[in-house]
């Protein structure tokens, strides 16, 4: 039965009152992450408001120390404002906007853009054909047109497996190779010449596989920071582990028996990843002997492993699938990877669409979702294999970082730190030092796992004495225990003893005088360290209080032309001075 109460019910009503909620104001800054670009180079910044009070056009402000800024700045303009970026010198610059409209005024995110200059020397290498070839580069980019022409190989031809040391020098480093294709029931023959292509012989042979009779498919070879060589070899099921200690080009038979050809393990441990993966690559390792294993199946799958040899107990683990700028995959065979001075990496392809060398900014690496996303630096075809003699104390870094200061409240040094992703992350060690060079570690924090996040970490470190300066830096730890240092910071807590330092001519060609005044009587530190913080001259110099001069003459005759940075390190101060060899 209907009633008036299943009307009243059925056409009741409720009124809801909805407040318009003002977006807030917001102001960016594009590109937004670290930028690399030679001397003189240009870019373009883009920078852009939203949701600001008022009306009509707004005010940009542009600031970037020592970069050329093209008029008008400031500048009135309307939804967006684009200015070329010129960077006359190297260094590291600093990228911001003010924006203002009405009563809004914000700063924009800023952006750093470090200014690279060409190498001195060639510091990249290749397999090309029958070739080894050089590559000048620095931080993704090609300072020397491609590649060319180290030396012929006169035995050991048709390789893609290529390795060099640093002894005697980085300079005068050894090459090791092996042959492109070990058809042979497993057998593996290393090849070697001295750093022209002189000298060259057959090292050795090595059976990896021991009574089985499979080829291999994939053979690699890395040189490690104390002079050993590890080789990788696949053949589609098991991976393969093996090692040798080579002094120059000594056959492997007169090798002290410890430094001989011998496999290490005999099925590598994989994690997250295949042997069937294994069909092209290559591997290189870190100063802390980390290791960097690429894998490609020739069919547009690349992956990166890393792990540390461990004789017969060796684990790689997956850590990123590989992909061209764009998310499109490889198409053909993905073959070399070397590390940087920076701890990024190279990679070369052959065979495919896109063929080249290509560069991994370990300070873009993606987040959780996995994958690296990598920039090419060279289009050509050909190059089957990379090495480099640099082993920069890391690995692609699991953690992304946006900042890290330190500063005084009370009795204590407050740390402060944020990252913006994390990978894997297990925690974060904090180390501190009271001559910038030995440290000692204070404390932990705990990571986040992780994160695409902005997480911020605070630690406090009680200063018990008065050193004048005090040095502290992060080692980021993942959860395979593979670690990063941070830049490091510095904490003042008085004013230096050293006053007026000078140093002249600059640039010099053979001597070069250093003038400083000292407040008191000490032994103070010189140090001069190449454009990638290596240290080529490091003695102690007695000052006196008040005026001193000394001269470098000797120490400088083997420094190589171009940029060093020369440094004067005392009980309570550390002054850096850039300098130029003609």
């Amino acid at each position: 039965m209907y009633t008036q109460q299943d009307n009243n019910d059925r056409w009741g009503a409720i009124l809801v009152a909805l407040k318009y909620q003002v977006p807030a104001p917001s102001a960016t800054l594009t590109p937004s992450t670290s930028q690399n670009v030679a001397v003189g180079g240009s870019i373009s910044f883009t920078a852009t408001p939203s949701n600001f009070t008022g009306s009509g056009n707004h005010t940009y402000t542009w600031t970037a120390a020592g970069a050329t800024i093209p008029p008008t700045n400031p500048i009135s303009a309307g939804a967006s404002n684009t200015k070329l970026l010129v960077f006359p010198t190297a260094g590291t610059y600093t990228v911001q906007v003010s924006i203002t409209r009405g009563t809004t005024t914000l700063s924009t995110n800023t952006t750093t853009v470090n200014v690279l200059s060409a190498p001195a020397s060639p510091n990249l290498w290749g397999i090309s054909g029958t070739n080894v070839v050089n590559f000048t580069v620095n931080g993704g980019i090609d300072f020397g047109a491609g590649p060319t022409t180290r030396f012929a190989q006169s035995v050991g031809t048709n390789s893609a497996a290529l390795a060099r040391t640093d002894a005697p020098s980085q300079v005068n480093g050894y090459f090791y190779w092996l042959l492109n294709s070990q058809n042979n029931g497993g057998v593996v023959q290393v090849y070697g010449s001295d750093a022209a292509g002189g000298s060259q012989i057959l090292i050795g042979s090595l059976d990896v596989n021991g009574a089985g009779t499979n080829s291999l498919g994939f053979v690699r070879l890395g040189a490690r920071a104390d002079g050993v060589v590890y080789g990788l070899a696949g053949d589609g099921t098991t991976i393969y582990l093996f090692k040798f200690k080579p002094n120059g080009v000594t056959a492997n038979a007169s090798l002290p028996a410890a430094d001989r050809l011998v496999v290490e393990d005999a099925s590598v441990t994989l994690v997250g990843g295949a042997a069937a993966t294994f069909q092209n690559g290559d591997i290189c390792l870190a100063g802390d002997g980390n290791m960097v294993a690429l894998a490609n199946d020739g069919s547009g799958l690349t992956q990166i492993f890393t792990g540390t040899p461990n004789g017969a107990n060796t684990t790689l683990t997956k850590k990123f699938d590989v992909l061209p700028v764009g998310g499109q995959t490889f198409t053909g065979s993905v073959n070399g990877v070397a590390f940087d001075l920076q701890g990024s990496l190279y990679v070369s392809t052959t065979g495919g669409t896109g063929d080249g060398l290509y560069y991994i900014n370990k300070n873009t690496v993606n987040g959780p979702a996995g994958t690296i996303n990598i920039s090419q630096v060279w289009a050509g075809s050909g190059l089957t294999d990379l090495a480099s003699n640099f082993f920069p104390f890391t690995i692609v870094t699991p953690v992304k970082m946006a900042s890290f200061s330190v500063k005084k409240l009370g009795n204590n040094a407050i740390l402060d730190w944020t990252t913006v992703t994390e990978l894997n992350s297990d925690h974060f060690d904090i180390e501190r030092s009271y001559d910038g060079v030995n440290f000692e570690k204070v404390g932990s924090k705990q990571g986040a796992g992780n994160s695409t996040s902005d997480i911020s970490y605070q630690f406090a470190d009680p200063i018990l004495v008065n050193k004048g300066i005090i040095y502290y830096r992060l080692r980021s730890v993942d959860i395979d225990m593979h670690a990063e240092y941070s830049a490091i910071v510095i904490l003042k807590l008085n004013g230096g003893s050293l006053k007026n330092v000078s140093v002249f001519p600059n640039p010099f060609r053979s001597d070069l005088k250093v003038q400083l005044n000292s407040d008191h009587a000490t032994v103070a530190t010189l140090r001069i360290s190449n454009m990638a913080g290596q240290v080529l001259v490091n003695r102690s110099v007695n000052l006196q209080k008040g005026d001193n001069v000394f001269v470098l003459t000797s120490e400088l005759q083997n420094l190589a032309a171009g940029v060093h940075v020369l440094e004067l390190i005392s009980d309570d101060q550390r002054i850096n001075q850039t300098i130029i060899k003609k």
